[in-house]
């Protein structure tokens, strides 16, 4: 049997998507392969955590995110590198910190790796264009949702509907989506940090808000079960976790036009631009005011959500770890 080994970035309270997504894959991947979970140190003990990963003699080492530096101390050609994003790369850093990045988290792990996957076209794209990275040497293996987002319905509040909105990032666009609300009759529910800046734009548009941080699993797939709509206007994305969440619990969804919005998305949202606020405004009041629409959009939303189950990533992954351990 196949001993694989997934390696994880040190725990933070709020983030949690990787970790999320590769235990589903895993409990899906134990019916096949015998597989141990190990979460790195601080970063100034990666010389004990390769080590320690040294002891386990798997097969395959896979990094399952953000920790990409490990790579290279790894046995080449035994180690899978799933890239989520290069968002901070190309938006966040400068100067010698962004020449450092380049080549330490990004170029040089992918040179060592026996295989690296990207979670949609969009990255892959952007890894191929801004790393000169062959197009060959990067498969595509979407994300998927946890098992735990089931299909769960209820009843749509046409008074005053809650419209959830997973993310509070800069890039989640929620400003705009805060201006879009205005005037509309509605509950907002943000997941993420509320800083004093999106306070007051929240305020100055009087949109009704509340907010939560800090979530578990099992609390974000309550909220999604109790929102009337989803909300997912992101500027840019790596693939969009939210956009099947909401597909798999049965509730429609707004997102945005652009790739990798739209590419996971297909026809299961309203699309809108971005970068538009009466756009945004648009989709939202169609998807509120048309029950035929919206109800055709959790239909092919829950049709959609199939393409992203537990069970094909992993034998998505499944079918990576084969071929490495045969080399």
């Amino acid at each position: 049997m196949i001993k694989v080994v997934h390696i994880y970035r040190q725990a933070k309270p709020g983030a949690y998507s990787i970790e999320g997504l590769f235990g589903a894959i895993g409990n899906e991947l134990r019916k096949h392969i015998e597989l141990i979970e190990y979460e790195v140190s601080e970063r100034r003990e990666i010389l004990t955590d390769l080590r320690r990963l040294r002891t386990f003699k798997v097969d395959v080492y896979h990094i399952t995110g953000d920790v990409h530096y490990l790579v290279p101390g790894l046995p080449r050609g035994k180690c899978v590198l799933t890239i989520h994003d290069i968002g901070n790369y190309l938006f966040s850093r400068n100067g010698a910190r962004r020449r450092l990045y380049k080549w330490f988290w990004l170029v040089f792990p992918i040179r060592f790796a026996g295989a690296v996957t990207a979670i949609s076209n969009e990255t892959r794209e952007n890894i191929c264009k801004h790393l000169r990275i062959p197009w060959n040497k990067i498969e595509v293996i979407p994300n998927c949702y946890n098992p735990i987002f089931q299909y769960i319905p209820k009843d749509y509040r046409s008074e005053n509907p809650t419209i959830l909105q997973v993310g509070t990032n800069p890039h989640k666009n929620v400003p705009r989506l805060a201006q879009a609300l205005k005037g509309i009759k509605c509950k907002l529910v943000l997941i993420g940090h509320v800083d004093s800046s999106l306070r007051e734009i929240l305020q100055k548009n009087s949109v009704q808000y509340e907010n939560h941080e800090n979530l578990s699993h099992e609390e974000v797939f309550e909220k999604y079960v109790d929102s009337d709509i989803v909300t997912f206007v992101s500027t840019s994305e790596g693939f969009g976790l939210p956009i099947i969440e909401a597909f798999a619990t049965g509730r429609p969804l707004i997102t945005s036009n652009a790739s990798p919005m739209s590419e996971v998305a297909s026809d299961g949202a309203c699309l809108v631009n971005s970068s538009d606020i009466s756009d945004i405004r648009k989709g939202i009041l169609r998807v509120m005011s048309d029950q035929t629409y919206r109800e055709a959009l959790v239909g092919k939303g829950l049709n959609r959500a199939r393409c992203f189950s537990a069970a094909e990533a992993a034998r998505r992954y499944l079918d990576v770890y084969r071929r490495l351990s045969k080399q």
